[in-house]
């Protein structure tokens, strides 16, 4: 699939009278999360504590088993470290947006995600330094007892985010479908 069939992904699923109000794709750059400061750190340790057991095992005369037992560990250690900002920016390259009447839907990678108008989380809008902003979409339901889950997505590092928000907000969001509609 080249890049142009990439960003009309969006054709197969649209239905009937619904129509496409804007379609993107994240910018290149910035791809430190706020949960980056927490899990940078936390692999840096992880993989030094990994690397500094490896050492020890190899220069002690202990089995192989238990010379070959870190090295998962050191692999964990290099993705927390590296291989999740290689995989994000990878993955960003592959993800596209398009803003319907009826729904959101997001492509990244194979993958599909279709959210619709009506069942939408609530808004909010991160403007960040270098101007593009990122609309996410967040909501904690809470169960019965001390049980909740979290609803959240987000259409990340958009160059022309004030046009995505007018697409949402010209959004069908008060009618959900009727039985015996077509999808």
């Amino acid at each position: 699939m080249n890049d142009t069939e990439n960003y009309h992904f969006y054709k197969p699923y649209l239905t009937d009278q619904e129509q496409v109000l804007w379609t993107g794709m994240p910018e290149k750059g910035r791809l430190f999360t706020g949960q980056d400061f927490v899990l940078l750190p936390f692999g840096i340790v992880w993989l030094a504590f990994s690397l500094f057991w490896e050492v020890a095992a190899l220069k002690s005369s202990a089995p192989l088993f238990s010379s070959l037992f870190g090295l998962p560990f050191i692999g964990i250690g290099v993705y927390l470290v590296f291989g999740v900002f290689i995989q994000r920016l990878r993955l960003r390259g592959r993800t596209f947006y398009a803003i319907t009447n009826k729904k959101i839907m997001i492509k990244r990678g194979n993958r599909i995600a279709m959210y619709d108008a009506w069942d939408l989380p609530p808004m909010s809008i991160r403007i960040h330094k270098n101007g593009n902003g990122t609309i996410v979409f967040q909501e904690t339901v809470y169960g019965t007892g001390r049980r909740s889950s979290t609803r959240y997505f987000a259409l990340e590092n958009i160059a022309d985010f004030e046009q995505a928000q007018n697409a949402i907000s010209r959004m069908d969001r008060y009618q959900a479908p009727q039985l015996g509609e077509n999808f």
